[in-house]
C-alpha cells in the first residue's frame, strides 16, 4: 500500500494547490447473538485501513487516490485480505459535494436500521457509484447510487440507491425523508429480477438539556418487493419505528428502539425487523420464508465513547433485542485512529515563452 502510493507521490506535481496524505485506520469486532427465525448470529473481527492521495485541483475541484484493505483476523497459512482502489473526483463548493468513483459513505449514508443494517458499517465500507451530499442550514441531503456489480453474460447487475434529505423546521426540530432502494437482475442476460423499495417519513426532536439531551425519533416505514416484474405480485408492508435516546454526557448514548411492523421487508435492513426470513436461501432469486406478519421488536443499548490520543476513539456498544418470543444480545467494540499528512503545496509548472522581439 505505502510503495504503491510512493509511486503516485511524483503525479502530484501536475496538480494545483496542497497534496495531502488521509488515512484511517479501524479494529473492530462485532458479535451478534441471534438464534431466532429472523437473523442468524455471526462473529466477525478484522482491521481495515484506507490510505490515499487527496489533491487540490482548484478551489473546488479535489481527486483522491489510494487503496483500501480489509483482513479478517484468522490464523491460516493464506489469510483472506480483501483489497479494493480508492478512486474518486469530488466537486465541492459550500456545503455542496457532487462525487463520482468512491462514495462517502460514514454512517450508512445516515440510513435507519430498517433500511440499512449496522453491519454494513464493516462489511461494505467502500462504495462506488455516484452521491450528492449537501450540508446547509435549511437543507441537507446524501443521495446516492451504488453499483454492487455490472450486468454481464455471467452475472446479474446489482446495485442500491436512494438517500436522505432532512428539512429542519426549528433549532432542535426537523422533517426527515429515506429511501432506499435494491435492484437484482437484467433484463439483457437474466429473466429473473428483484427490486426492493423501502421509504421513510418521519420527525427528529432534540431536548438540550433534558438528562443532559435527549433525542426522538419518530418514523413511519413501508416496503415493497417485486421479484420478476409484474408489479401485480408486489408484496406490500410497514412499519412504525420509535427511538429515544438519552445523552448525559457527549461520549455516552443511552437508547431504545421500538418497532411493530406488518409484512415488511428490506434487502439491506436489519432483518430483526422483517416479517420474513431467508435462512437457507444461497441467491436472491430464491423466494424469502414468510415467518409472521404481524411483529413486534424492541431493542436496548449503550453506546460509548473513549476518545483516545490525537484523534483516535474507541467505542463500546452493547444491546439487547426482543423479537417476539425470542431475546438475544449483541456487542461490537472498535478503534478508529485517522492520521493525515500534508504533503505540501504544488503547482503545475509554467511554461516560459520567450517574449517575441520588436523589430
Amino acid at each position: 500500500m505505502l510503495g504503491f502510493l510512493v509511486n503516485l507521490a511524483p503525479l502530484s506535481s501536475a496538480f494545483a494547490g496542497e497534496v495531502t496524505w488521509k488515512n484511517e485506520f479501524t479494529f473492530y469486532g462485532d458479535n451478534t447473538e441471534f438464534f431466532e427465525p429472523y437473523r442468524t448470529g455471526e462473529t466477525i473481527l478484522g482491521q481495515q485501513g484506507k490510505s490515499f492521495l487527496e489533491a487540490a485541483l482548484g478551489k473546488r475541484d479535489f481527486l483522491q487516490a489510494g487503496v483500501f484493505g480489509d483482513f479478517r483476523s484468522q490464523s491460516v497459512i493464506d489469510p483472506a485480505v480483501d483489497v479494493k482502489p480508492i478512486l474518486s473526483f469530488q466537486y465541492r463548493e459550500g456545503g455542496t459535494q457532487l462525487i463520482m468513483g468512491t462514495l462517502v459513505n460514514r454512517n450508512l449514508h445516515g440510513f435507519l436500521e430498517p433500511l440499512e443494517v449496522t453491519l454494513l458499517e464493516f462489511i461494505r465500507p467502500v462504495e462506488y457509484g455516484f452521491q450528492w451530499i449537501e450540508d446547509d442550514p435549511g437543507f441537507r441531503c446524501d443521495l446516492f447510487l451504488d453499483w454492487h456489480q455490472l450486468n454481464t453474460p455471467t452475472q446479474p447487475e446489482s446495485f442500491d440507491y436512494g438517500g436522505v434529505l432532512s428539512q429542519p423546521l426549528s433549532d432542535n426540530f426537523s422533517f426527515e425523508e429515506q429511501f432506499h432502494g435494491f435492484h437484482d437482475g437484467g433484463q439483457q442476460y437474466f429473466i429473473n429480477m428483484v427490486n426492493n423499495w423501502v421509504p421513510a417519513g418521519g420527525f427528529r426532536w432534540r431536548l438540550p438539556g433534558l438528562m443532559g439531551e435527549t433525542d426522538l425519533s419518530l418514523f413511519g416505514i413501508a416496503s415493497g418487493l417485486l421479484m420478476n416484474g409484474d408489479t401485480a405480485d408486489t408484496k406490500w408492508g410497514g412499519g412504525g419505528y420509535l427511538k429515544i435516546s438519552v445523552k448525559p454526557d457527549p461520549f455516552l448514548d443511552l437508547f431504545g428502539i421500538g418497532w411493530e411492523g406488518e409484512n415488511f421487508y428490506s434487502q439491506e435492513g436489519d432483518a430483526n425487523y422483517m416479517s420474513y426470513s431467508d435462512p437457507d436461501s444461497t441467491t436472491i432469486e430464491q423466494i424469502h420464508n414468510f415467518v409472521r406478519s404481524d411483529r413486534v421488536y424492541v431493542e436496548l443499548g449503550a453506546r460509548r465513547d473513549f476518545p483516545l490520543e490525537g484523534e483516535a476513539l474507541f467505542e463500546a456498544e452493547f444491546r439487547v433485542h426482543f423479537m417476539d418470543q425470542f431475546s438475544a444480545y449483541s456487542y461490537r467494540l472498535a478503534v478508529v485512529a485517522p492520521l493525515d499528512i500534508t504533503l505540501g503545496e504544488v503547482h503545475p509548472p509554467v511554461s516560459k515563452v520567450p517574449a517575441s522581439a520588436d523589430n
